[in-house]
């Protein structure tokens, strides 16, 4: 009797750790990260979680891009893909002429901001950016890492600065997407901004591409 008690006290915390841990991996934080402090706390890691939830409205506050009030700005969003590139090469040969500047975008998940843990991933974010941008030409070229689960964190940046139109490549980098669903698809579905999708202009449900 005692040891099924414990057996299903242990079963209890295994599983309030892995839905702690599927729930903060769909707010956009590290999966493996709360799969690791949920099974060691089991129900001790709500408290921590709920914590950090609270605190995910702060953690883009300062990335703002300057004020182009009536101008084209495009957001570029990059994850190393060969699609996001392609995606990238292929908008700016279409827009770039008339786009008064352009961003290029990464999303990490929130556990990497400001954590000494997080330090290599936003060092491989700036390469990645440096990288890419490296052969772009473009009088108003800047780049910013977001964090948060993707489409949210590109979506919200592109309401508080403006942008016309966001730029994504069809699929993205890894399985992640087909665990968790596709970041470009919620993207599309949910932004007010137009979306760029490979080769291919989705208009947001609530806006139109250009300047007002």
């Amino acid at each position: 009797m005692a040891t099924q008690f414990l057996f299903g006290l242990l079963a209890a915390w295994i599983l309030c750790g892995l839905i702690t841990s599927f729930v903060m991996r769909r707010r956009g934080h590290d999966f493996l990260v709360w799969l690791t402090l949920g099974t060691v706390l089991g129900p001790l890691v709500v408290p921590l979680a709920v914590e950090r939830v609270r605190r995910e409205e702060d953690v883009n506050s300062k990335a703002v891009a300057r004020d182009h009030a009536g101008a084209f700005d495009m957001l570029v969003a990059l994850d190393g893909s060969e699609e996001s590139r392609q995606a990238m090469a292929a908008a700016l040969g279409l827009f770039g002429g008339v786009a008064n500047s352009v961003t290029l975008a990464t999303v990490l998940d929130f556990d990497a901001h400001g954590t000494p843990s997080g330090t290599e991933a936003r060092e491989d974010a700036e390469r990645l950016l440096e990288s890419d941008g490296s052969s772009l030409e473009h009088d108003d070229l800047q780049t910013v890492i977001l964090y948060g689960r993707p489409d949210q964190a590109l979506a919200k940046y592109a309401a508080d600065n403006g942008v016309e139109l966001i730029v994504v490549g069809s699929r993205g980098r890894g399985a992640t997407e087909a665990v968790f669903g596709s970041v470009t698809s919620r993207l599309a579905s949910g932004s007010t901004v137009p979306i760029f999708v490979g080769g291919k202009l989705v208009p947001g449900p609530m806006s139109e591409l250009g300047p007002d």
